[in-house]
């Protein structure tokens, strides 16, 4: 029982996490709330989230998906280095913010095969694709860009280039990438391109890696940094220069390989590598800041709570929520506006079940008009339509 605060906290840092002195990051920027009213602002969020969902939907219909899709579908989904597009495609359509970094780590293992690289051709009367030419780092794969077709009009290009830094533990001794370079064709036009940078510390952990991806007006792009004192990732997927979804998150402290697994290693948690962190999180104009700017203060305060000192259940939880309120910062805004949705605070909730009281820490919404409800109760009326749309996009992607 005495972990329950370090348990929320460590949720709250690695699922909605860490600082920084850019403005999206900024812990210290003062709102003013919206005047519009509660349901007025509920229009506004699920509006938010209807337009994201009709861009994403006309991500189906590009050249580059319809070129993915024919590959996958034509050729059966093999061999081997048609499984991490296939991949890709889906999860980018599902709108996992790890697309980028799954594709990476598959395009890792597909050059670990020294036996892949080279032009394949695809054969239509053998259903089978001929290797036609040799190469020591690139992969070139000749396809029908439309489903039935025979006609090879689509050309996957893959250039993959290994770093220097050796992969810890490894036998035969593997190499950390350092650049990838993924492009596809259909009639001789690139409909997507996707590059990849990375450099390392001697012992394989990032010091600043870059991913990208562009189909159509689609464009997507992944940044990790850490100079051992901060960090810093911003993941953001863009509709020309309109922001669709992007997710920040950085961190300060002694954020070396060696702390954190000394940490690890010792049972430890957080409080012995980092001093400040938060987290930002947006769906076209609608955000989410969170964060501790003042994580050590915030350990030493819940150290003080001892669950053996209390007699009540309820007290204990309440402290919990106490010390939680005190220490982090969080609330949802409008982006384009600059004001306040709601804040977010901690609160005590209580069940009874077979005659016995249950409590846990819950957070809720401090809404404009001073009112408060749990996310479950605000969200449960005035995004009907939302809802419908996210089940019917779900069905059809299989998510």
């Amino acid at each position: 029982m005495k972990r329950t605060l370090f348990s929320i906290a460590t949720a709250i840092i690695f699922l909605l996490s860490f600082n920084s002195c850019k403005d999206n990051l900024d812990l210290d920027k003062t709102l003013n709330f919206s005047k519009l009213t509660v349901e007025e602002q509920k229009q506004q969020i699920e509006q938010s989230g209807l337009d994201f969902m009709e861009k994403m939907d006309g991500l189906k219909d590009t050249k580059a998906m319809t070129a993915l899709n024919a590959l996958v579908v034509n050729t059966g989904g093999s061999p081997m280095f048609v499984k991490p597009i296939a991949q890709l495609k889906g999860n980018i359509q599902r709108n996992d913010m790890t697309s980028l970094d799954t594709f990476n780590k598959q395009m890792k293992v597909l050059a670990e095969d020294d036996d892949i690289w080279g032009t394949y051709t695809w054969n239509s009367d053998t259903e089978t694709f001929n290797f036609v030419a040799s190469s020591k780092t690139t992969l070139t794969v000749l396809f029908p860009a439309t489903e039935g077709s025979t006609s090879n009009t689509g050309e996957l290009k893959v250039d993959y280039v290994e770093s220097t830094v050796k992969v810890p533990n490894t036998n035969p001794v593997e190499y950390m990438p350092k650049s990838i370079e993924v492009v596809v064709k259909v009639k001789g036009s690139v409909v997507l391109k996707a590059n990849y940078s990375g450099s390392f510390n001697a012992d394989a952990t990032p010091k600043k890696v870059t991913q990208t991806l562009e189909i159509d007006k689609y464009n997507w792009k992944l940044e990790f940094t850490n100079d051992d004192k901060d960090a810093s990732a911003k993941y953001s997927l863009k509709y020309g220069s309109d922001v669709l979804l992007q997710f920040e998150a950085a961190a300060a402290g002694t954020l070396t390989a060696t702390a954190i697994e000394e940490s690890m290693e010792s049972d430890g948690g957080p409080q012995d590598f980092l001093n400040s962190g938060a987290v930002y999180f947006q769906v076209m104009n609608v955000a989410m800041l969170g964060g501790f700017k003042d994580y050590q203060g915030f350990y030493k305060a819940g150290r003080k709570i001892n669950y053996s000192d209390y007699n009540d259940d309820e007290e204990y939880y309440q402290d919990i929520a106490d010390v939680l309120n005190n220490y982090l910062v969080m609330y949802a805004y409008f982006v384009k506006e600059k004001k306040k949705i709601a804040d977010v605070d901690f609160y005590v909730y209580s069940y009874d079940e077979y005659d016995y009281s249950y409590f846990s820490v819950e957070p809720r919404l401090v809404l404009s008009d001073g009112s408060k409800q749990s996310m479950e109760k605000f969200f449960s009326k005035g995004f009907e339509d939302l809802i419908d749309q996210v089940q019917s996009y779900q069905a059809e992607y299989g998510m």
